[in-house]
């Protein structure tokens, strides 16, 4: 099996130096050593586009790893190995996701809790894991492989389905809790649960990361920012029930700038059912409700756009 690995930084590639962990560039490969003592069968292929803490994950660095996936012919691997870091994970899935479409070449993101060398580290599971669910031939697109705390086996997850990670938590979540399957004892199983629907966003292999999205979350109280001349494109999320606040608090006045600017307004996280009251009013503040998807997703979609 030939195998592409690229490695960006992150937890999984961290070394503890005076008790502040950073990236280490030797890291990458000793997972790939880890992994050939277990398993000779794999023939990888190694770069490193850039090596960075993932909290520090920009568009420039984005752009450099689409570059470096771009600059390779898939066809003639058998699968995509994406090393990365937990807190911005589901950006670059959606990103590559939204580059890629269903490719016929999987790539998989993996990462990890804690550094390699952690006894508690999830790093090299999730990495096996990967390999494992490549060997299947059972996936087209792009993917996370995940093992949350005190589960047995690592979740594969579709890329752009992943959802943002709660506060305090290493855990990762698919839309509607619906993972596309698990690796059990190096064996991918898909979920018989697992259901996609069509998406109206196209793929966008030919689109650089440019200007700026506005992404607004909710909360009581909330002030609306000044509209800048870099946005693009606002997107708002909403509480749980789909709802924001539309009885004043300053909406009114920024969807009319938006509007007047021209800047799209959109929002996430909400879907048909339950049509509260002040969900009655996105059509005349020229909100668009964009369709059910992750969060996570509908903000690299409008930034790509």
């Amino acid at each position: 099996m030939k195998n592409l690995t690229l490695f960006t930084g992150g937890t999984i590639a961290c070394s503890s130096k005076g008790g502040v962990l950073s990236p280490d560039k030797d890291n990458g490969f000793l997972l790939l050593d880890m992994y050939r003592e277990t398993d000779g069968t794999v023939d990888f292929t190694a770069e490193m586009p850039y090596s960075i803490l993932s909290e520090n994950l920009c568009a420039e660095n984005l752009n450099t790893l689409w570059s470096c996936v771009s600059a390779h012919d898939l066809s003639k691997y058998d699968g995509v190995i994406v090393c990365h870091g937990t807190d911005t994970l589901q950006y670059t899935g959606a990103f590559l996701s939204l580059k890629l479409g269903l490719c016929e070449t999987p790539v998989v993101l993996v990462s990890a809790n804690y550094p390699l060398n952690h006894r508690r580290s999830n790093g090299f599971e999730n990495f096996c894991a990967a390999v494992s669910f490549i060997k299947s031939g059972q996936g087209r697109g792009v993917f996370i492989s995940y093992k949350n705390d005190g589960e047995i086996f690592a979740n594969i997850h579709r890329a752009s389905r992943a959802l943002p990670h709660l506060p305090y938590s290493d855990d990762l979540f698919s839309l509607k809790n619906q993972p596309y399957g698990y690796v059990k004892n190096g064996v991918f199983v898909k979920n018989p649960a697992y259901s996609e629907t069509a998406d109206e966003f196209a793929v966008m292999p030919d689109k650089p990361l440019n200007k700026t999205v506005l992404y607004i979350r909710p909360y009581p109280g909330m002030k609306y920012p000044p509209l800048t001349d870099d946005c693009k494109a606002v997107l708002l999320d909403s509480y749980h029930s789909g709802t924001i606040r539309t009885d004043g608090g300053g909406i009114e006045v920024f969807c009319r700038e938006a509007a007047s600017k021209k800047i799209p307004v959109c929002l996430t996280g909400s879907e048909d059912g339950f049509n509260y009251e002040s969900k009655q009013r996105y059509s005349e503040l020229g909100i668009k409700v964009l369709p059910v998807s992750s969060p996570i997703l509908a903000y690299v979609k409008l930034w790509l756009i």
